[in-house]
């Protein structure tokens, strides 16, 4: 077994009898999936991978539709297949980029492949989100919205709101920061949407969640930006992609005093390059759309 713990890989081999009478169909009307289009990966309809490209776009389609296990398969004449795909399975940059580009509802916390010699490939996933977990937030973001956004505001608008909503109403989570820095880690929940929206405080992945879930509300094209030390957001407004970053728009003080900055808020690549080319290193191929922001 390999394993890959937050956000998990599994992978192990073994050799079958393929079933040819197996078929494959996705869910009519999956919950959470997004219909954005992106360049790195795209929905598929076909299960049988002939390239690596064929392999990401299926891992993306399954992830996308919110299943918990699926089947695919190997093309007889993709020689290379096997070895590609655990290429790409032990790849955790590569595998959080996809997660990025789905629902955090329909994210993976742990992930495990089991691999046949002839190239059948089952997948099991364990979303990140609980049912419970995604009843409370959902519910929450939809009243925020219910609430507080009116017909005539612009996208801009609405994005700001919940930009300072979140801001205003939590905090960075400095003492589970130190402590991952340090090796150890905290028990709570301020990776997910819940820190910010309920428990007031959040790492940077739960700020870039609660965003991504309350842009895909509004059907407002984006998806998360990480490395392996920072999460960010990317958004598609006012006919462009642009960066935003609640992070870094919610600094920790000496004083404690509580600022809410809008350096982040929805600004080019040059300008956020300009402002910090450290922690927003991103890998252009695998984010396009940031590239040309």
């Amino acid at each position: 077994f390999l394993i890959y713990d937050n956000r998990v890989l599994i992978v192990q081999n073994l050799s079958k009898t393929l079933d040819k009478g197996e078929t494959i169909v996705l869910p009519d009307n999956p919950t959470y999936k997004n219909n954005f289009e992106f360049e790195f990966v795209k929905e598929t309809d076909d299960f049988t991978a002939s390239s690596k490209q064929e392999i990401l776009d299926i891992l993306y389609t399954v992830l996308n539709n919110g299943l918990d296990n699926f089947t695919f398969y190997c093309d007889q004449n993709y020689g290379t297949c096997v070895s590609d795909f655990k290429e790409i399975s032990q790849d955790q940059v590569l595998l959080s980029t996809i997660n990025n580009m789905v629902s955090p509802f329909n994210s993976y916390d742990k992930i495990s492949f089991t691999i046949a010699a002839y190239g059948k490939i089952d997948m099991e996933i364990q979303k990140l989100y609980s049912d419970e977990e995604i009843t409370r937030v959902d519910n929450e973001i939809e009243r925020l919205i219910t609430e507080n956004l009116g017909n005539k505001m612009s996208d801009r608008d609405k994005i700001k709101f919940f930009h300072d909503y979140l801001i205003n109403n939590s905090k960075y989570d400095q003492d589970r920061a130190t402590a991952i820095e340090n090796g150890s880690d905290i028990d709570n929940n301020s990776h997910k949407a819940i820190g910010p929206l309920f428990d007031k405080i959040a790492l940077c992945s739960g700020y870039s969640d609660a965003m991504k879930l309350f842009l895909d509300k509004l059907e407002i094209p984006n998806y998360k930006i990480s490395n392996t030390r920072h999460s960010w957001n990317l958004v598609y407004v006012d006919g462009k992609w642009l960066h935003l970053d609640l992070t870094w728009d919610d600094p920790v003080t000496d004083t404690g005093a509580d600022l809410l900055l809008h350096k982040f808020f929805l600004i080019t690549t040059d300008e956020l390059q300009d402002l910090d080319a450290t922690e927003h290193n991103f890998n252009a191929e695998y984010y396009p759309e940031a590239e040309k922001a």
